[in-house]
């Protein structure tokens, strides 16, 4: 017979057969799903629902947290998911079970030392709090020696670590029984030289002949997506429920969302409803309660499962109590205008994998949709204009943008200039090409607001000394930045110093560009075919622009056995135009342009095409007042007689 757990006595060998005691002492039998229900509490500061958690209100998470039970024998368990599903929540749960019922070492690892930190302060520390079995298990953090950390609490027979993924240090710390691995997508490939971080984690369990590994995260990009890979090496489970109408067991996939429209041919989303691919039956939202209570996993690769020792699950926002079929319509709409919001949609509502590959846009598919306006006339939408310029060792090449609200484009001039960068006269003739102001629709003449020239290649001096004599008609000198991630544009470094080593105030100035951000922002506006974010080719534009255009594609590369996203280029093709308008775009979000609001853009637009409603035929509207003087808003460029007129901190000033 066993002994007791605790024995009040003063003795010390009393103290030592106790421990002994705990250590024989057999895992509970209570599934990790019963004890959430009979102990769990959310906090109304966290939860959509606060209260007592309810296995029954989300029923496709009870076999994932009882195959992470202690008496269970599965040792990994990998999910691959959409949001508002309540993973959260489970993780929480398996932290208070380990603590309560199953005490042992356990780490808990999150993309960053910060979101660690985080989780451990609003999340597990507010659940300890309101589950009074957790209160006497975990030493006060107020109490001196109580080894009661953000990053680190112990509790009886066990402690519990909190890692980030991006420190090695962190992974290194312990051997674990129990380890968590959340959001497994936002790791970075290599943490300090040292490898993959989920691979230094797992490692701290390998002495422990009864782990459990929880792997989970939204899915990103195929072949490259950690969780993707996790879920492929399970048996691939997905939950199955009843059609109320045919009762065929089936997956819930979005290809069988159907809506109506209204009157006006307009998408009515409050119209949602699953369409049964057996029998065809409506299924409505307030059938997805009972579904859910009669749904089961079911295996697709049940070989991998390795004698239950390795199972994977997969589940989209369809099944989400907190999360409507109509309110999952909105967003796919909206998304359609954008691909980033789709890619989102896909990732984060699906919990699927984004293919580059497959949302690829061809040079063909550009050129048929050139339209008919000719270069160097800005068609109406256009307010302000923005160039990039690429150095060669033979030619500058320069493509220039126009721009309009939420982001719309048109390609307004390519041109080419012959000639070595060494020579003064290629620089001379770019200088006279900016000049040249170009003519709006409406009739206005307008000039380049901001120029990006790249500084890469042979001729990095003479570009600098290029940015420096038109820094006042806003060229500025650029740096490509291949490094995931990177914002489209960060903050300058100064480069002219005096011979003492001071920054010169006022001297030219280097623009990191992260060309991999911008290149998945042109590409992903590559598919919008009208409204915010499309972008416009003219029908004058040679076959030449659209091939450089589309030469870089998105590759899965190997570094160090790991897989990356890389932007890779054939060596036959050349991409000029492409790197062109990374930097056209990279001016424009360092004018600011993505901060712009609806007032903005009034301005912009009474400067560029004044009384544009009466020139088309429309309704007038009143004439807009002056521009404010305020730094905050963008002015247009204007090409009158001899002025150019150009923002300045306190107001404007002539350029010219």
């Amino acid at each position: 017979m066993l002994m007791p757990a605790r024995i009040d006595h003063p003795n010390g060998d009393a103290l030592v057969r106790g421990a002994y005691v705990d250590g024989l002492r057999p895992d509970p039998r209570e599934p990790m799903s019963e004890w959430a229900d009979k102990y769990r509490v959310l906090n109304q500061t966290y939860a959509a629902e606060p209260g007592r958690w309810r296995t029954e209100r989300t029923p496709y998470l009870r076999e994932i947290m009882d195959a992470f039970s202690p008496t269970a024998r599965c040792e990994f368990v990998a999910v691959m998911k959409g949001a508002q599903l309540g993973f959260t929540e489970i993780l929480t749960n398996m932290l208070g079970y380990i603590i309560h019922r199953a005490p042992g070492p356990a780490m808990m690892v999150q993309p960053t030392q910060n979101l660690a930190k985080r989780f451990s302060k609003q999340r597990l520390a507010t659940m300890i709090d309101d589950v009074p079995v957790l209160r006497g298990k975990v030493a006060d953090p107020r109490a001196r020696d109580s080894g009661n950390t953000t990053m680190a609490k112990n509790f009886d027979g066990g402690v519990l670590f909190l890692a980030g993924a991006n420190s090695a240090a962190d992974l290194r710390s312990a051997p674990v029984r129990y380890l968590l691995l959340d959001e497994v997508d936002a790791y970075p490939y290599d943490v300090d030289d040292e490898g993959d971080p989920i691979e230094l984690a797992v490692n701290r369990t390998k002495t422990f002949a009864r782990r459990k590994v929880l792997i989970g995260s939204t899915p990103t990009v195929k072949d490259v997506s950690r969780v993707e890979r996790e879920f492929l090496k399970g048996d691939q489970r997905f939950f199955e429920v009843p059609c109320p109408h045919c009762a065929t067991p089936q997956s819930l996939e979005w290809q069988h969302m159907k809506w109506d429209k209204d009157e006006h041919d307009q998408h009515d989303p409050e119209t949602a409803f699953y369409a049964c691919p057996h029998c065809g039956g409506k299924i409505e939202e307030h059938h997805k309660k009972p579904m859910l209570a009669q749904g089961q996993w079911v295996a697709r690769k049940p070989e991998n499962n390795l004698g239950d020792r390795r199972r994977s699950y997969h589940i989209n926002s369809l099944y989400s109590p907190w999360e409507s079929w109509a309110s999952l319509v909105y967003k796919f709409l909206d998304a359609q205008r954008d691909p980033h919001l789709l890619k989102t949609f896909i990732n984060t509502a699906l919990g699927e994998c984004w293919d580059e590959e497959a949302n690829r846009v061809d040079q063909n598919d550009l050129a048929k949709r050139a339209e008919a306006y000719p270069l160097r006339t800005i068609p109406k939408g256009g307010l302000i204009i923005t160039g990039g310029i690429d150095v060669q060792d033979n030619r500058l090449e320069v493509v220039l943008w126009a721009w309009g609200r939420a982001e719309e484009a048109w390609v307004v001039d390519y041109q080419v200039f012959f000639g070595s960068p060494a020579e003064p006269t290629v620089w001379t003739d770019l200088e006279r090409y900016l000049a040249q102001p170009l003519t709006h629709e409406v009739g206005t003449a307008m000039v380049p607001r901001a120029v990006a020239i790249d500084t890469g290649g042979h001729h990095t001096q003479q570009v600098y000394d290029f940015a420096r004599r038109n820094r006042h008609k806003g060229v500025i000198a650029v740096k490509g930045m291949s490094v995931a991630n990177r914002p489209v544009i960060s903050k300058p470094s100064a480069q002219d110093v005096t011979a003492r080593g001071k920054t010169i105030r006022g001297g030219v100035q280097l623009w990191p560009v992260g060309t991999d951000t911008a290149k998945q922002v042109i590409y992903g506006r590559f598919g919008i075919e009208e409204g915010p974010g499309r972008m416009h080719f003219s029908n004058d534009l040679p076959e030449e622009f659209y091939a450089q255009i589309t030469a870089e594609k998105m590759a899965t590369r190997y570094h160090k056995g790991h897989p990356r996203i890389e932007w890779v280029k054939p060596s036959h093709r050349r991409n000029e135009v492409l790197d062109c308008t990374v930097y056209a775009l990279a001016a424009a979000y360092q004018l600011g342009m993505p901060r712009w609001r609806d007032r903005d853009w009034d301005a912009l637009e009474e400067h560029a095409q004044p009384r544009v409603a009466d020139l088309f035929g429309a309704t007038p509207k009143p004439h807009a007042q002056p521009i404010p003087e305020k730094k905050e808003v963008p002015p247009a460029v204007i090409q009158n007689a001899q002025t150019v007129r150009r923002p300045r901190r306190g107001g404007f000033v002539n350029a010219y």
